[in-house]
């Protein structure tokens, strides 16, 4: 026999999994650390808000005024790869999850279709409750009708927090500069709400069904020894 007739099975390599399948079981802990950078980025600015609010009639100590504006811009630029890393995730776990709910067969979606409609931005916002409802209905394991809205008016709502604060943003004065930073804080606690609904989501679409899991004992049967 060979060298390999004696190895233990459990000690063979386990084959790797593809790509796709690897971004759409990394998605869960992806959207769990973007959860807690938005509410870092919102504890950044409302420390930001209160050091304007507190020397609105004075000059601030400069370390105060270079810590403070330092936080807000470094969580804001790293929140957008944030974003990007947080959105790229999820749609290779919607696309995984549709070619698992639709085996034997193919989705009748092409993996193109599914990316452009869960990345562009605006297009993203009418597409993804449409592939998540057929997603829903091919499934066994699913969330509600009514977790969907909740995902869906999460969302809104942070898109509307977003528009604004830019809108806010293109203001002069020092009024102007503070009601922005109030705003993104509150944009940033959307973000973080949005992202605990799509985790929900997910979780919904990923964990056993509870009629699967449920046992049913037959009354006096005990546990023998």
């Amino acid at each position: 026999m060979g060298p390999t007739a004696d190895r233990d099975p459990r000690q063979l390599p386990t084959p790797a999994l593809p790509r796709r399948a690897r971004l759409a079981a990394a998605a869960p802990g992806i959207l769990r650390a973007s959860m807690a950078w938005f509410i870092a980025s919102a504890v950044a600015h409302g420390l930001r808000y209160l050091a304007l609010a507190f020397y609105a009639d004075r000059v601030a100590p400069w370390w105060l005024e270079a810590a403070t504006t330092a936080l807000v811009w470094v969580t804001g630029v790293v929140s957008i790869a944030i974003v990007l890393c947080a959105a790229v995730a999820s749609a290779g776990w919607l696309i995984d999850a549709r070619r698992r709910a639709y085996e034997p067969g193919t989705d009748p979606r092409s993996r193109f279709r599914l990316w452009v409609g869960s990345l562009v931005v605006v297009v993203n916002f009418f597409r993804l409750p449409v592939y998540l409802e057929e997603l829903r209905r091919v499934s066994t394991r699913a969330p509600s009708r009514t977790a969907l809205r909740r995902w869906w008016a999460a969302w809104a709502i942070n898109v509307v927090a977003v528009a604004v604060a830019f809108w806010r943003s293109t203001g002069d004065g020092p009024q102007a500069a503070a009601d922005t930073v109030l705003l993104t804080m509150v944009a940033a606690l959307t973000a973080a709400w949005a992202i605990h609904e799509t985790r929900s989501v997910i979780r919904s679409f990923n964990d056993p069904s509870p009629r699967f899991t449920r046992r049913f004992i037959a009354a006096g049967i005990v546990d023998a020894r």
